[in-house]
């Protein structure tokens, strides 16, 4: 399987609107998807979204710190590209 990118978007509300707080890009060999899904079950004002290019992840947050522009997030650094935590292991 190729390697894809995940967003993470984690949101907080501020006197009932919605504010984006964080961002990140991390690599993966997951599939990538069309609909936002949220990858921590308790914390459910994080999206995620799984991009077949580096180039479509970085856009998205841009494209998400214009939609929110008075955002504390900074933007994301890319986890270098590491494809798995424990290479050692899955071999």
């Amino acid at each position: 399987m190729s390697l894809h990118f995940q967003t993470y978007a984690e949101f907080i509300f501020v006197n009932g609107k919605q504010q984006l707080v964080s961002t990140s890009i991390s690599s993966t060999h997951s599939a990538c998807t069309s609909i936002p899904f949220s990858p921590f079950p308790h914390k459910l004002l994080t999206i995620s979204y799984i991009f077949p290019t580096e180039k479509n992840a970085r856009s998205y947050i841009a494209h998400l710190q214009k939609v929110f522009p008075n955002s504390p997030a900074t933007p994301p650094v890319l986890d270098g590209n590491q494809q798995e935590l424990f290479p050692e292991v899955s071999k």
